[in-house]
């Protein structure tokens, strides 16, 4: 078996030199500062915000992250493992793009994420190539039983590539930072992270009858449905239509979020460069990288909705490939937090040698037991 690249924290007091934990330390609060950029402008213009970051750092992320990914090996236990999530997140692409006449886009498109993330797990745990097929096989029935089931479809197709992926897990990140480092600046980064979403929500917001734009609303019309779900889901009035996304106090509040959730999540990214290395690739794939972000920004500038298409399986593709850290990264969090909780391992007392006054009147002692023993 291979060996498995781990979760990389944000680094750790524990064994560290003074340069690593000054280090550590400046990443944190540069993230600390990042959020509070991110949250203030989101509090701002929330949508001219989004549609900014995501089409300048969207690309450039995508493409850097694949290739940290590839040189970590996607953190799976098998060495051809991604292949079979890039197989999968081009099935994803052809039931979205491609006319096949199926019945139920949703319930195929369900079943595909679904046995992407179950498959993940698997190759992020299991090593043996036998359980891995069984475990797989079996995940693929499971997920064909769930694709029609509404709130399956809302999660992991609406929600996981989406929010789940820039706030969750960015938020798991941080706490696996925090809890790895035990480090007061990543506590307090993993603070300010929760107290930027709280003051998202918590500043009142308006919105005015016409609402933004036509530009912003036709750019921003393939992501409302993020916004119409998580308005069903969260303790919020329901947004009724697509209209309501952009002209109620509901709507402002939720592109808050989804605002503050890419941004930071695009810009805690680039600034770990000193601790995941990411920037350290072959220069012809930071070449083939810069070329093709560039590529991409030329195609946002031509026609923006071709360009969301064209770069569709590129997104989907980094979140898919991700998944496997995604697991190991859980996983590294229950492990601390046991650590935390589990009560410290007694150590017994050494046994101190007897003198030699002791010594010998034990073996005197002892005697009679081994003359006994003879007859």
């Amino acid at each position: 078996m291979r060996r498995i690249e781990q979760p990389a924290a944000t680094g750790s007091r524990h064994g560290g030199s003074e340069a690593d934990v000054a280090n550590l330390d400046r990443i944190n609060l540069l993230n600390v500062a990042l959020m509070l950029a991110s949250c203030a402008a989101a509090l701002r213009l929330p949508f001219e915000l989004f549609l900014f970051s995501y089409v300048l750092l969207g690309p450039l992320h995508y493409l850097t992250e694949i290739a940290w990914l590839h040189s970590r090996g996607y953190f799976t236990t098998g060495r051809r493992d991604y292949v079979v999530l890039g197989a999968l997140c081009v099935c994803l692409a052809v039931i979205n793009f491609v006319p096949l006449g199926l019945r139920d886009p949703n319930y195929w498109g369900t079943t595909v994420m679904i046995a992407a993330f179950a498959a993940a797990l698997v190759m992020a745990l299991v090593a043996n190539p036998y359980a891995k097929i069984a475990t797989f096989a079996t995940a693929l029935v499971v997920a064909a039983s769930l694709g029609d089931v509404r709130s399956m479809q809302v999660w992991f197709v609406v929600f996981l590539p989406t929010i789940v992926h820039v706030y969750l897990f960015t938020g798991a990140f941080i706490l696996f930072g925090a809890l790895k480092s035990r480090s007061a600046s990543g506590i307090a980064s993993l603070a300010v992270f929760a107290g930027c979403t709280a003051a998202l929500f918590v500043f009142p917001a308006t919105a005015t009858p016409g609402g933004v734009g036509v530009g912003i609303r036709q750019h921003y019309q393939s992501f409302s449905g993020v916004n119409l779900h998580l308005s069903a889901w969260l303790p919020l009035p329901a947004l009724r239509d697509v209209n309501e996304v952009y002209t109620t106090a509901t709507g402002v509040l939720l592109m808050r979020l989804i605002a503050f959730s890419y941004t930071y999540h695009y810009l805690n990214w680039f600034s770990k460069t000193s601790v995941i290395q990411w920037h350290k690739i072959p220069r012809p794939w930071a070449v083939v990288n810069l070329g093709l972000w560039t590529a991409a920004l030329g195609l946002y500038a031509w026609d923006y909705t071709t360009a969301l298409k064209v770069l569709f399986m590129l997104s989907f593709l980094h979140v898919f490939l991700e998944f496997p850290l995604d697991h190991r990264t859980f996983v590294a969090i229950a492990r601390e937090l046991g650590t935390m909780v589990r009560p410290p391992r007694l150590t017994p007392a050494p046994v101190l040698p007897a003198s030699p006054r002791r010594q010998r009147a034990n073996g005197r002692a002892r005697r009679p037991d081994r003359a006994a023993g003879r007859h």
